[in-house]
């Protein structure tokens, strides 16, 4: 049987996860520069990145970033992705209609979008969005995992 654990909640989890968000473009950072130390070593583009689970064509990519830019050019640019779909005055009122009718899954969240915004979000993009807005501690915790 599993043993319980005393452990100090202090800092709540929504810091916690922020941190993570922050230790993760390390993370990264340190899958590029691998790469590029395999590359250095006379390995293919193309074997470096199937250990990796990546195209070769990421793989140019990083090392033109590198020739470019160095250890620089391979930390992910600010604003790199795609748009989003709702605007940031459109996620501010996300935010407020969450909290006013006290929203608490999901799904509710999903209906809320749907029905407000016209935008269809998958519940697994919606999760990073509450945590985004700062609600996953309005959110029922075992619909936010």
């Amino acid at each position: 049987m599993a043993r319980q654990v005393n452990i100090n909640k202090d800092v709540p989890i929504s810091e916690i996860r922020k941190v993570k968000m922050d230790l993760q473009k390390f993370v990264d950072l340190y899958e590029k520069v691998t790469f590029i130390e395999e590359i250095y070593c006379n390995n293919s583009v193309k074997s470096a990145m199937e250990k990796r689970g990546k195209t070769a064509q990421t793989g140019y990519k990083w090392v033109k970033d590198w020739n470019e830019k160095g250890f620089d050019g391979l930390f992910r640019k600010e604003g790199s992705g795609r748009n989003s779909k709702l605007s940031d005055l459109q996620f501010k009122v996300l935010r407020e209609n969450v909290i006013l009718k006290g929203l608490s899954s999901v799904q509710e969240v999903k209906m809320e979008i749907k029905n407000e915004f016209g935008v269809v979000y998958s519940e697994r993009h919606l999760r990073r969005l509450i945590f985004d807005l700062g609600l996953e501690d309005m959110i029922i915790s075992n619909h936010i995992k």
